[in-house]
């Protein structure tokens, strides 16, 4: 495939320069290309397809559709196969062992898996546009990204299960970049900045979590404001 979830950047997924018409979603997905030849499933009942041997021919098949979806809507579309892996905000798509069934089932399920990544990257946008830091005097703005902070640290933990099979930091850090990146932190410099703020998500793992956010996202915003002077 080329590219990875957590290689996107916000100017790769801001929906403000991607336009995206989800009511057209399935039925563009269903022309592409790879969309006409999936795989039919190997012998099996429901139950035992995520333990079928499938051989090469679903791998090769998602990894074409894929390509596709990056090649018909854009770079930030490839996150609606997130679920591929352990950490993502999109539950539509529990990758290639559970996902991938008949073409009836799997199309519907990608497109939806797209709108769902869509509709996650709208609701950021809309959240970073509603700090308006740009608006705020010098005194208000150290305050005002440390809130920021807490409520995407928040938002992201709740969007993506702390548990045995999924991690919500990679993406955590990720969303706080977008931020950061949004109110015009070059992209370079705001990975550098949250992760020497979030380096303590593991340095303090006696704290609580409500104590823990409330420290990654003081110390954030206090280097941010230093970083702007």
């Amino acid at each position: 495939m080329g590219w990875f979830c957590l290689d996107l950047t916000w100017d790769h997924v801001d929906p403000h320069r991607h336009q995206f018409d989800s009511s057209s979603a399935l039925a563009v997905i269903s022309q592409l290309e790879p969309a006409g030849y999936q795989p039919p499933r190997p012998t099996g009942s429901p139950a035992d397809w995520a333990d079928l041997d499938w051989g090469e021919d679903r791998d090769r098949w998602c990894s074409a559709m894929h390509e596709a979806i990056r090649t018909r809507f854009g770079i930030w579309a490839i996150g609606w196969s997130w679920g591929e892996i352990d950490g993502g905000p999109v539950a539509a798509w529990s990758g290639l062992s559970r996902s991938v069934t008949t073409t009836a089932e799997t199309l519907p399920r990608i497109a939806e898996a797209l709108c769902e990544w869509r509709a996650w990257l709208e609701h950021l946008a809309e959240l970073f546009d509603s700090f308006a830091l740009d608006e705020l005097p010098e005194e208000e703005r150290e305050g005002t990204w440390a809130r920021a902070f807490v409520h995407l640290i928040n938002l992201v933990s709740d969007r993506v299960p702390d548990d045995y099979s999924s991690d919500p930091h990679a993406h955590c850090e990720q969303v706080l970049r977008w931020f950061l990146t949004r109110w015009g932190v070059p992209p370079e410099r705001a990975w550098t900045l949250v992760t020497d703020a979030v380096d303590m998500w593991w340095a303090k793992r006696g704290t609580s979590f409500r104590e823990l956010v409330q420290d990654i996202a003081e110390n954030l915003a206090i280097a941010v404001e230093i970083d702007r002077m």
